[in-house]
Parts: C-alpha cells; sequence; structure tokens
C-alpha cells in the first residue's frame, strides 16, 4: 500500500529532478517517481545506479539536445521498421540511383540519426564503463553501446565529416537499421536509452540540491536536518522514533504540516532509491507508506471528510494487523468530527497504534488534552514546533522540540486584529 498523494509528486517534486530533453524520458522519471518498489534490494539497486551515475563527472559536462531532434530520430527508426523497402543486396542502391527526391530525403534523415547517435555516444557512453552498475542497469548500458558499435556511428560520422553519405552508404545502414528493428533490438535501444536518461537525470537533480543517500536499518526513523526543498531558507530540523508514535504540536501556522510533508517525504524518496532533503536519515523499509495531509471530503465516494480519514485510518490498521511494516503520516487526526468524539477516538487511536512494534506513526494534533492521557506511555514521544509571543505578537521559529505546546495564539489574533472592538 502506497498513498502518497499529498506530497504532490508530479506537481512539486518532479521539477526537482526533471533534466531529461524529451517526453519520452520524462515519462519515464515520472514512472521512477511514482512507482516505489515492494522489496528492499530493488531500493538498493536504484540507489547504487544513481551513486554510480554520480561517480562518473564526464557524464555532467555542459552537453544538450533538441526535443526535435530525438523525437526526428525515433519516428524515422520507426519508419525504417515499416517501410516497404526491399532492403535485399544491392536493390536499395539502384533505387537510390534513379529516386533523386527519395534519395536526399533519406540522406538527410540518415545523416541526423548518425549525427545525433554520435553526440550522445561521445557525451554519456563512450567513456562509461558498465561494469559497477546493478547488472539490469549494466545490461542497459551494454546494449547501448552494443547498438552505436554494430551500426558503426564513429566511422560514418567520419564519413559525414568528409564528404556525406554515398548510396552505397545509405544502403547499408539502412539495411542494418531495419534488421535491428525486425529483430527487436531497436525498441530495447530506446527503452534502455529512456530509462538511462531518466536515471541521469535523477543523479543531476541529487547534485544540485545537494541531497544525501539515506541508509536502511531494522527499526524506526532517524533523519538529521532535513527540510522540505521548495521552502526558500529553510529551518533545518531533526527528528529519530524508536517509539512507535510520535505526537507533534504547535499553534496554527507554525508549520505543522510543511514539517510533516518533509518527513513524509525524505521517507518516501529514500524507499524510491533517491537521495533526500536531509543531512543524515537512517530509516526501516517500511511495506505501507501513508501520508494524510490534505484529506478532503470525497465527493465521488460520498464520504465526508471524517469518513475518509476513518477509511484512511483502517486500510492502515489492516495492513498494520497483517504484520506489515508501516509509516503512517496523520495531519491534524480526526479534525473532521466535534472535538468530543475527535478527543475520545484519538486516545483510543493513539493508544492502539503503539502495539504494532515494527511501525512509526507521526500524528500532528490540536487536542491538549491527549497530553495528559498519553504522557506515561513509554511508546508515544512527543515534540512541538516552537512559537514565542513578543509583545502580542506570535513570532514563529519553525524549530522542532521535544515536548508539548500548549501555546494558543488563536486569542491573540483575534485581539490584535481588533476583532473584539468590532464585536461590540
Amino acid at each position: 500500500m502506497r498513498n502518497i498523494g499529498d506530497l504532490h509528486f508530479q506537481k512539486e517534486i518532479l521539477p526537482l529532478f526533471d533534466f531529461c530533453y524529451n517526453e519520452f524520458s520524462r515519462d519515464v522519471l515520472l514512472r521512477l517517481l511514482s512507482e516505489i518498489p515492494d522489496v528492499l534490494d530493488e531500493t538498493l539497486a536504484r540507489q547504487h545506479t544513481l551513486k554510480e551515475l554520480i561517480k562518473n563527472e564526464q557524464l555532467y559536462r555542459p552537453f544538450s539536445y533538441s526535443r526535435s531532434e530525438v523525437n526526428e530520430v525515433y519516428t524515422y527508426v520507426k519508419d525504417l521498421h515499416i517501410s516497404d523497402f526491399d532492403t535485399a543486396a544491392g536493390f536499395l542502391t539502384i533505387h537510390f540511383l534513379f529516386a533523386g527526391r527519395k534519395r536526399r530525403r533519406e540522406q538527410a534523415r540518415l545523416s541526423q540519426l548518425v549525427l545525433f547517435f554520435y553526440k550522445i555516444d561521445r557525451a554519456w557512453f563512450s567513456t562509461l564503463r558498465p561494469d559497477g552498475f546493478p547488472w539490469e542497469f549494466q545490461n542497459s548500458v551494454k546494449n547501448i553501446q552494443r547498438i552505436f558499435s554494430d551500426l558503426e556511428i564513429g566511422k560514418y560520422q567520419a564519413i559525414l565529416h568528409r564528404h556525406g553519405l554515398t548510396i552505397s552508404d545509405m544502403a547499408r545502414l539502412i539495411r542494418m537499421i531495419e534488421q535491428k528493428c525486425r529483430s527487436g533490438e531497436m525498441d530495447i535501444f530506446w527503452n534502455d536509452f529512456f530509462m538511462f536518461e531518466a536515471f541521469l537525470s535523477i543523479s543531476k537533480g541529487i547534485l544540485k540540491h545537494h541531497f544525501i543517500f539515506p541508509s536502511f536499518v531494522d527499526e524506526g526513523v532517524s533523519i538529521k536536518g532535513f527540510y522540505h526543498p521548495l521552502v526558500k531558507n529553510p529551518v533545518l530540523n531533526s527528528i529519530g522514533i524508536r517509539n512507535k508514535v510520535a505526537l507533534i504540536t504547535g499553534p496554527n501556522m507554525s508549520g505543522k504540516s510543511t514539517l510533516l510533508k518533509a518527513i513524509g517525504l525524505c521517507v518516501t524518496l529514500a524507499h524510491l532509491g533517491l537521495a533526500v532533503p536531509a543531512e543524515k536519515c537512517e530509516l526501516a523499509f517500511f511495506d505501507v507508506i501513508a501520508i494524510a495531509i490534505d484529506l478532503n471530503d470525497d465527493l465521488l465516494s460520498g464520504y465526508s471528510h471524517f469518513m475518509t480519514e476513518v477509511i484512511n485510518l483502517k486500510n492502515i490498521l489492516i495492513q498494520a494487523r497483517q504484520s506489515k511494516r508501516c509509516f503512517a503520516i496523520f495531519d491534524e487526526l480526526f479534525r473532521g468530527t466535534n472535538p468530543e468524539d475527535a478527543l475520545a477516538i484519538s486516545q483510543k487511536t493513539i493508544a492502539g497504534l503503539t502495539q504494532f512494534r515494527h511501525s512509526c506513526f507521526f500524528i500532528s494534533t490540536h487536542l491538549h488534552q491527549l497530553r495528559e492521557s498519553t504522557a506515561s506511555n513509554s511508546h508515544i514521544q512527543t515534540h512541538f514546533i516552537e512559537c514565542r509571543v513578543i509583545k502580542d505578537k506570535p513570532v514563529f521559529t519553525y524549530t522542532l522540540r521535544e515536548g508539548w505546546s500548549d501555546l494558543r495564539i488563536g486569542q491573540i489574533l483575534f485581539e490584535r486584529e481588533g476583532l473584539d472592538e468590532l464585536l461590540k
């Protein structure tokens, strides 16, 4: 179970890693950021791939190509696959000899293919040693390098540079490409190439934003110096949870939701095999990741906000009772019902969540009455986001502290804005 919609990956997180030059690679990138592996080995393989890419400094020299280049070459290869050329020896030579317009068109498209393949080979693949990568990515790199070698891209680029492709050059190249299309090698090549560029794009994002790779441990979540990457001049916070439940308090506007998003983002990126916005991160590998921050009424299903919360909690509990490791975030748990109900069921929920030994739950709340009922439970740890009142004005520090916040700033803001006078 993976419920990370509230992190807004496509809108907010994808741009941090999007350095792709074409839409095909961008689609792969989006898939890599959407599909969390079910097993730790796959996550570690992704992490290993990115670490190896980052080691190859030559991959990050200034280089680019236009979207039209890859689109036109990709289309041309597809066209060759379904073309009506008779590729029997000698026929293409004769065909081009008498079909001047078609010869010039094919010559231009073949030249573009050679130049494009030569460009990306020189920039990325000619000096890349695949042996250090996980075997699947290693095979992809070798497949790409083999295609460039079989098509003798370097040789034909030199011919183009000297005098251009002759009719016999064209005929030979077309036959080789068409044969690789029929064998399925070109389809594999494109899939491998788009996957490579998607991983390279992620590695560029990691380097640009100075993210760090996490480590996986047996239990809990410990993150030092974490932040949300979309916040300008963020305050770095740290948290370590070995207990089952962490309660987070603080007044409105203190930054609880942003802090929870930052924690959820670190956990999710780690499970995706990516680096995270933090100074250090150690965490368990969870079977279930569920982040409930922006829950709204589910109009299509006819659920109210409260019922949406209840169903979300139920789905997580079903997984937890099946001994699955669960990581869940609940922002303002049960805010969709009245305070009396919210307090009663929050007490039951928090106490019940502590029974799941290998799971971690982060809950923010405004229910100050929970302080007394949870104080004696060693499986619950409490944190608050600091806020100070200076001259009747709240000053938000966005700093996470251990303990509990009893600060209520609603009345302060109400009076500061002169509502008492307006209501007299």
